[in-house]
């Protein structure tokens, strides 16, 4: 192993005993919402999302089972891929050949494509990715697959990366292709100068998620700047300019304009894509650093308790059992490496994360409850590959550097 400083050390480590594992599954695991995306559960999960309080006394079975029983799952389904955690492997590999030199990881990034491209839907106008299971929102169920822009625009960035670290063609069809997906497959609807447009490819309602919309608003711009498309551009300024309007004044995001509760790591989402925006805009957007600095101090002022770790929520839609969960740790790290802020608070989630989530086996713990009912079982797309994309940040953007464990 290449000499390393203690902290790249622990976080090297952390990352090789999650990539071990990840690699001996072959990237497949059940998901924690495997309960919900069967008939029952979902009948019971939008009962519960219109009336909480009609929902609730059928809705606790299914949590308790849940939490003391996990492994209920491989009654009604089966372990699998899903986009987003191929995707997320694949900017992990990348980043550790970044700070490594090693073109095995490289290769490693190259072998996830063919998986990826096989899971893509084809759209009218490019290819988009989904989430591969049922998903129940309060409206309706939505299949297996469709499209939406949080899983679609991770694809998009795995392989903008892939091109610029390998100059192969195919990789520019590939993201130009998707990018016509992102820009024309939505519904999408202007009001004054702001543009927003729906959460999957087949809604037709007026209905905006604000984290959904900052993937795409990043998205636009950055291909606008790439390819030098001006429609590309002036739709992601566009839609940016509804991520601001909705910011609250407290310098809040809401999840949705029909639903104004506050968490975690969906606004951690809406902050790391304006930090990448601005990045790309090179300040020539000053709104959107007043609204950045905003957000990150209603973030550390309200989404972490006094010890100083995340918090689910700010403003709860529902009554939360949990005290921590990994996708917030996962986004925070994320966030902090990618801003290179707070080095000392990350460094202390990093240390949490070691500590209270990671397993021997490597695999990180889906959520930590106040009372004990063990590790569980793994979940890849919550929130492992998660973890794992912002542990490798951490060593990509701090100068880190990687070293495997013996």
């Amino acid at each position: 192993m290449q000499p390393i400083d203690r902290q790249s050390k622990m976080v090297s480590e952390m990352i090789h005993r999650n990539l071990r594992w990840a690699e001996q599954v072959h990237y497949q695991t059940y998901d924690w919402y495997d309960i919900w995306g069967t008939r029952i559960g979902g009948k019971v999960k939008k009962l519960y999302t219109k009336n909480a309080l009609m929902g609730a006394p059928f809705l606790m079975p299914f949590i308790i089972a849940d939490m003391v029983w996990p492994n209920i799952r491989m009654l009604f389904s089966e372990k699998r891929y899903f986009e987003i955690s191929l995707a997320h492997t694949g900017l992990a590999y990348l980043n550790i050949f970044d700070v490594s030199g090693d073109e095995g990881y490289l290769a490693k990034a190259e072998e996830l494509v063919a998986p990826l491209l096989g899971m893509a839907t084809k759209c009218e106008h490019g290819p988009g990715w989904g989430i591969n299971l049922n998903w129940t929102s309060s409206r309706e169920t939505i299949p297996p697959r469709s499209p939406c822009l949080t899983q679609t625009s991770y694809v998009y960035e795995f392989l903008k990366r892939l091109y610029e670290k390998t100059h192969k063609s195919h990789y520019i069809n590939y993201i130009q292709s998707i990018m016509k997906h992102i820009a024309f497959d939505y519904h999408e609807w202007r009001k004054d100068d702001r543009l927003s447009c729906c959460y999957f490819a087949h809604e037709k309602t007026n209905i905006a998620v604000v984290n959904s919309n900052s993937y795409r608003a990043m998205n636009l711009i950055d291909a606008g700047k790439f390819f030098d498309n001006q429609e590309y551009l002036e739709k992601g300024l566009s839609t940016l300019r509804f991520i601001l309007f909705m910011q609250n004044r407290d310098g809040s995001w809401p999840y949705s304009e029909t639903q104004d509760f506050v968490d975690h790591y969906h606004t951690c989402f809406v902050l790391k894509n304006l930090n990448k925006i601005g990045t790309i805009m090179s300040g020539e957007y000053p709104d959107l650093q007043r609204a950045l600095e905003n957000g990150l101090h209603y973030y550390f002022a309200r989404l972490y308790n006094k010890e100083g770790y995340p918090v689910p929520f700010s403003v709860k839609p529902r009554s939360v059992l949990h005290k921590y969960d990994a996708y917030d740790f996962a986004e925070a790290i994320s966030l902090l490496s990618e801003m290179k802020i707070e080095q000392e608070r990350m460094i202390k989630l990093c240390l949490f994360v070691c500590d209270r989530f990671q397993t021997k086996a490597g695999w990180f713990k889906f959520r930590l409850y106040p009372v004990n009912f063990g590790d569980g079982i793994p979940y890849i797309r919550y929130a492992n590959s998660a973890m794992l994309l912002a542990l490798t940040n951490v060593l990509r953007n701090t100068g880190g550097a990687y070293g495997a464990a013996d």
